[in-house]
């Protein structure tokens, strides 16, 4: 399997923790700009020179991208990418860290969409696309401007650490169903905190646990949130599966 990994607070702290890895991998780094993107891109290149580094764009005031962002905030954002040429990760999801631009931005829901989906058309060789793994909501994410079926990599955040049984439950058997396995990745953790920061900690028997299902069901890709929760337990573990 490829494994790659996720970092959302970047610092030398988080990215020493490539020293760990010896196997290929890639990793998406989070940035408010270019300029940030590059100087962490470095640091992890000093760290692990065969790392693969992809931009990972954190938005303005909405944080995520999606069609309730600030119309402005997305054509500048826009811009910017299309002034790079490397991987990008584009993380569709509801501004749940700023509620108002629900109410602010209703009304500009279907052209913020259709510059979304403008965009990924054009990146769409070199985007990975995150977005929720839930076929009970699919009809809604595209309504929304959150799901986009447009032949781009999707990588599926299945953070089963956060999901009650249920939940786990339903997603294992959408994944066990879902067709073209090798156009996704699968998302898996958390193993350390995320932007909310009370995200429970996945262990790792429950990772190694987690890998044995999506390797089963035909998916050769995974990418674990995120490198800063790395250690000497998870490396043993993802080393059995690459």
């Amino acid at each position: 399997m490829q494994i790659d990994f996720y970092e959302e607070f970047p610092s030398r702290k988080t990215l020493v923790k490539l020293k760990l890895i010896k196997f290929p991998t890639r990793i998406f780094v989070a940035a408010k700009s270019l300029e940030e993107y590059e100087k962490f891109k470095k640091i992890a290149k000093g760290y692990n020179s065969d790392v693969k580094v992809a931009y990972w764009p954190i938005v303005k005031n909405s944080y995520w991208i999606s069609p309730f962002s600030n119309t402005q905030d997305l054509v500048e954002l826009f811009d910017e990418l299309d002034s790079t040429s490397g991987g990008l990760l584009i993380d569709l999801e509801l501004p749940m860290k700023n509620k108002v631009l629900f109410l602010k931005n209703f009304f500009c829901v279907f052209r913020n969409r259709k510059l979304i989906k403008n965009f990924l058309e054009k990146n769409k060789k070199r985007i990975t696309m995150a977005e929720f793994p839930s076929s009970l909501f699919s009809f809604f994410y595209k309504i929304v401007g959150i799901d986009y079926s447009i032949g781009l990599e999707k990588s599926l955040m299945w953070y089963s650490s956060m999901c009650s049984e249920f939940v786990n439950r339903h997603i294992r058997k959408h994944l066990k169903k879902l067709k073209d396995k090798d156009k996704y990745s699968i998302s898996l953790g958390t193993i350390d905190f995320g932007i909310f920061g009370n995200e429970p900690k996945l262990s790792f028997e429950k990772m190694e646990r987690d890998l044995d299902f999506v390797k089963s069901v035909g998916f050769r890709n995974v990418v674990i949130f995120r490198l800063g929760g790395l250690d000497k337990d998870y490396v043993c573990v993802l080393e059995k599966f690459v």
